[in-house]
């Protein structure tokens, strides 16, 4: 459990680094109140000769975030035009890696007229279909899907259907239950296709605060584990956008810093505010508190779970051991009375007690680890719940793991919380009266 705990807590922080937020970003403070498109961040190019004397700096990127209506013939929604630099993103996030198989490819900055979106916004543009063809009978065949399952399909070939809520219910009325719980992920997956190349209809606001419309035609579609950032952000190249919008030269209102350390986001943070005190500087604990909090957190956690845990492994060796001393109530009054001490039967007790929780506790560990070792390469799958996982930010497929510091500290606990239960029953022990325990049947 707190493997699962520590690698859900892990794969949140590094995609809320990675690929919405950053280490560092700067802002002029009014964008941050209105977003307004000339709020603009204040004198970028003294900040970007600071930027680049600041040690630990792995790389930075400006960038233009405007708000914009998307739309298709068949949908539209709002979300915030990225305008970047396709290749020195690279440097900063890892979006480039989230592209969703066989559906496209990242930004070019050589290819103008080109937009990035996420799958929840295909989705909701009606960009995002199911339909079943004969290729993809063919590919479900070669996936050892059962002739008769393939063959039930057929009857929907050909037919589109433009969200995933409609598909499944097709698939429920074509396959049997058991059908569907065993085959249905990879029926989904194979008849899932993107409309590439699709236009998508950008509008925003231009500086004088007038509309202005643009074309864009989807290369690609990026999928990570937040659907709300999927949501609301798609990427241009940032010179395009600077066409659309009637300027010369991009608008930056957002430029984001990676260290290569983390530790270090505060102390780069007070540099760049002593370089540039109009503007707000904020560090990835800022942007994304609810990540930070849980990193933060991370140990409250394990005390309250160890803690948990640990108070009833307390309650079974005192069990044990209080069965222990009763059933052998005989043979301890006859130590006794033949000259073993009090001291060397508290001894006893307390030996039995350490070698008793020590061997569990061992076996325990070692299948523990031998277990997470095992889950960190396969990952556990959380398929049934993976919307509501992926609303809150959270992977729908965590990947535990254990550090050998929280291994030394549960040893260590152990120890401690088996000679303090096994207090108790020693002491019971030592009560015991030689002359009255021999006339016990």
């Amino acid at each position: 459990m707190v493997g699962i705990m520590k690698g859900w807590v892990e794969q949140r922080m590094h995609d809320a680094v990675y690929n919405e937020v950053s280490h560092i970003q700067i802002h002029n403070p009014e964008f941050l109140n209105n977003e307004e498109i000339l709020s603009t961040v204040i004198a970028p190019e003294t900040i970007a000769t600071a930027i680049e004397s600041i040690p630990g700096v792995s790389g930075w990127v400006s960038r233009t975030k405007l708000t914009a209506m998307a739309a298709t013939p068949w949908a539209g929604t709002g979300l915030f035009v990225y305008g970047i630099d396709p290749e020195g993103e690279k440097k900063v996030t890892e979006i480039h890696k989230k592209i969703v198989e066989q559906a496209g490819e990242y930004l070019n900055s050589s290819a103008g007229g080109s937009i990035l979106i996420s799958d929840k916004t295909a989705e909701l543009l009606k960009l995002k279909q199911y339909i079943v063809t004969e290729k993809m009978l063919d590919d479900l065949r070669g996936m050892n899907v059962p002739a008769e399952t393939v063959s039930k399909l057929s009857i929907i070939k050909g037919q589109r259907y433009r969200s995933p809520k409609d598909f499944k219910n097709a698939l429920k009325a074509t396959l049997g239950q058991k059908e569907l719980d065993r085959y249905g992920e990879i029926i989904i997956g194979s008849a899932l296709d993107y409309r590439l190349r699709n236009r998508i209809q950008i509008t925003l606001a231009d500086p004088s605060g007038n509309p202005v419309q643009g074309t864009f035609r989807v290369c690609g579609i990026y999928k990570t584990t937040n659907a709300g950032f999927d949501q609301s952000a798609a990427y241009v190249n940032k010179h395009d956008l600077a066409a659309l919008y009637g300027s010369e030269e991009p608008l930056v209102h957002e430029i984001a810093i990676m260290l290569t350390d983390i530790s270090g986001a505060s102390v780069v943070k007070s540099e760049l505010l002593q370089t540039t005190p109009q503007n707000s500087v904020s560090t990835w604990k800022e942007l994304a508190p609810d990540a930070a909090m849980m990193n933060d957190y991370m140990v409250m956690y394990y005390f309250i779970f160890i803690g948990i845990i640990l108070l009833a492994l307390a309650f079974g060796i005192i069990n044990t051991m209080m069965m222990a001393i009763l059933e052998r109530t005989k043979e301890l009054g006859m130590l006794m009375a033949i000259g073993m001490n009090r001291k060397k039967v508290f001894k006893m007790i307390m030996l039995e007690t350490t070698f008793l929780t020590g061997v569990g506790a061992s076996a325990g560990i070692f299948a523990g680890w031998g277990l997470v070792e095992i889950l960190a390469e396969t990952g556990i799958r959380f398929s049934a719940w993976g919307e509501g996982f992926e609303a809150m930010g959270f992977s729908a497929v965590v990947y535990p793991f254990i550090t050998v510091d929280f291994f030394i500290f549960i040893v260590l606990m152990v120890i401690v919380t088996s000679i303090l239960a096994s207090i108790g029953p020693a002491r019971k022990a030592l009560k015991l009266n030689p002359v009255e325990t021999l006339r016990t049947e």
